[in-house]
This record gives C-alpha cells, sequence and structure tokens, in this order.
C-alpha cells in the first residue's frame, strides 16, 4: 500500500464498512415481512446479492497485515472468543425469550449471524496457505463450487459458507495500490450493472434465497443434479456485478459515516438481540402497511446509529475483547511463535 493512497483507501474502506452494517440490519429487519410485501422481498434479495461478498471483501483487505505472529494471533484469539461467548448468550436468549423453530443449540452449528465470525477465523487461517499459491482466486472459486457438492448439511462449523465466500475475502486481500483508480474508472459500467440486477430484483425476477445465503448444498436447494455447481458459478456472476455496484457508490471522503465504520463489530454482534425481542414480542403482527414497513426500515437505521456510537464501544469494548493473555500465551507457546 503506497503512503498516499492508504488514508483514502483506508477512509473508503471504512464508509463500506458502515454502509454494509446499515444493509445487514436492514434486511435483518425486513426479513419476517418479505412473505407479504414483494417490495420488502425485492429489496431483500438486493441486499443479499452483494451484501455477505463485500463484507468479506472488507474483512480480506482488513486482514493485508495479517501474520501468525503475536498480534495475528490476538486476533484470532479474539474472534475465537466473541464466537464462543455470544453463541452462548444467543443460545441462552433463545431458549428462554426467542424460541425461535428449527434452531439447533450447538457450537458446532452456528447461531444465526454468528457463522460470519466462525468463518472470518478459518478465512484468515486459509490466507496463510493460498497466499503462496499461484492461482488462489481462481482455487478459491473452485472450492466454494466443490462445497455445494458435500453430503451433509453446508450450515454445520459454516463451512459451506466459509469456502463459497472465500474467493471475495482473497479478492479484498489482494486488491492492488492503484484499486482506487480501477473502481473509479469502472464506476459507469458498475452502475448499469447495478441497475440491471436491481431492475431484475423489482421488476418480479427472483431466486431462491438459500443461493443468495450461500450455506446449503445444491442437494438442500433443491438441486442435487451433477452440474448444479455450474448455478453457483452464475451465482457468483450475480454477486460480482452486484458488489461492483456497490463498490462504485461508497463515498471516499471522510465523514460521520467513516467515524462510525471503525465500530460495526458492536453493532454486528448486538443488532440482533433487539430484532429477535422484536419479533418474539410479536410486533411484527402490527407492521401490515407499507407505511409500518417504512418505519420499521427507518427505525433500522436507528439501531445502527445507536449502537454505531463511541459509548458503546466504551462500555462493552472490556467485554468483547478482555484480556485474556494466558490463553494467547498457551497459543503461542504451543505455535512456537515468539512473544
Amino acid at each position: 500500500m503506497g503512503k498516499t493512497s492508504a488514508p483514502s483507501l483506508n477512509t473508503y474502506a471504512l464508509n463500506m464498512k458502515f454502509l454494509l452494517i446499515a444493509f445487514v440490519v436492514t434486511a435483518n429487519i425486513i426479513e419476517p415481512m418479505i412473505d407479504r410485501s414483494s417490495p420488502l422481498f425485492a429489496l431483500y434479495e438486493t441486499i443479499y446479492s452483494f451484501h455477505i461478498p463485500m463484507f468479506a471483501l472488507a474483512m480480506g483487505y482488513f486482514a493485508k497485515s495479517f501474520r501468525l505472529d503475536r498480534p495475528g494471533i490476538d486476533g484470532l484469539c479474539t474472534i475465537a472468543y466473541q464466537y464462543v461467548l455470544f453463541q452462548t448468550l444467543y443460545s441462552l436468549a433463545d431458549i428462554v425469550f426467542f424460541q425461535a423453530k428449527g434452531v439447533i443449540h450447538s457450537f458446532f452449528m452456528p447461531y444465526s449471524l454468528l457463522w460470519f465470525l466462525l468463518s472470518h477465523f478459518c478465512w484468515r487461517l486459509l490466507l496463510r496457505a493460498f497466499v503462496h499459491m499461484r492461482h488462489p482466486l481462481i482455487v478459491s472459486l473452485l472450492l466454494g463450487i466443490a462445497v455445494g457438492y458435500l453430503p451433509w448439511p453446508g450450515a454445520w462449523l459454516s463451512v459451506s459458507r466459509t469456502l463459497v465466500y472465500f474467493p471475495f475475502f482473497l479478492a479484498g486481500y489482494f486488491l492492488p495500490q492503484h484499486w482506487e483508480t480501477i473502481v473509479k474508472r469502472l464506476r459507469m459500467p458498475a452502475v448499469l450493472l447495478g441497475i440491471g440486477v436491481i431492475c431484475f430484483f423489482w421488476l418480479g425476477g427472483r431466486i431462491d434465497p438459500r443461493w443468495l445465503y450461500g450455506s446449503f448444498t445444491y442437494a438442500e436447494a433443491g438441486h442435487p443434479e451433477w452440474y448444479a455447481g455450474i448455478y453457483r458459478l452464475g451465482m457468483y456472476g450475480v454477486q460480482a456485478a452486484a458488489s461492483l455496484a456497490f463498490l462504485s457508490l461508497v463515498p471516499w471522503a471522510a465523514s460521520r459515516i467513516t467515524d462510525w465504520g471503525k465500530r460495526t463489530g458492536y453493532v454486528f454482534l448486538l443488532h440482533a438481540f433487539i430484532l429477535k425481542s422484536l419479533l418474539a414480542a410479536g410486533i411484527y403482527v402490527y407492521l401490515q402497511t407499507p407505511w409500518s414497513q417504512g418505519l420499521a426500515i427507518i427505525a433500522g437505521f436507528g439501531i445502527v446509529w445507536l449502537l454505531s456510537q463511541p459509548w458503546v464501544e466504551a462500555h462493552a469494548k472490556r467485554w468483547f475483547e478482555p484480556d485474556i493473555t494466558f490463553v494467547k500465551r498457551l497459543v503461542l507457546k504451543s505455535h512456537g511463535t515468539p512473544q
């Protein structure tokens, strides 16, 4: 990364993170309503066409300095700790309050959005093997296609999403120094691609959400055919087009959202407690009209803003990133890494 471009690129990446978490919360808040509203279903699928790939790309970009040294081990321990902590908290909350149907309470089956923590942990470990390959992106794409043929559920240990979205993580890691110029040059064709994707969804086009989630095997998605991998390859094309459109619209200038983008982790890990509580309380029964549904989306942006504030970090940081030096020392000692 060049010295002149790094500040601008970091600002852009933080802006992208904030916009993405806003879209994540929007998708999650409208999900219980998409079956009764075609516009909401179209919005939901539009968001899912890019927000997971782009979050993976953002994590790859911020992993450029990752090594299996002391800071790298610290990062991995923090991710593992957060997964164990929130898998426990969400499972307990679900058993006592949410009582969602069909939930498997197991550390081997990530609860709802927590799959991203487990996948992020695995992406960083996989990174060390792939950076030395001759054609890492091609190999990762082949793995993303091949994982769909697994004979067991793809959600276990988030193995499906880990491999399906690993190419986007790698793309973020390998973004060249001049990618600012590339994004700006591709702005017009990217916008046109985005318009095409939006028109597809908003004019009635539908994709089985199971293909957009990336967590289902081909058999689970209803396509056990030997050539089902072609469908995933097509999905990569759709997601790449939608992602390019999103990248072209992210602002480069620093603003308030740049600062908020530094705290997206708190929004990500905490917002589901709020949304699932609203669902369990029966609030969604009253969200039947376009006006009430629009207010729900606005409320979602309010949740994002609230959880992005510095006071949330000030109170939650010690719980999210506690001092677990003794664990890190054990890992470093077993790995043979100098402390």
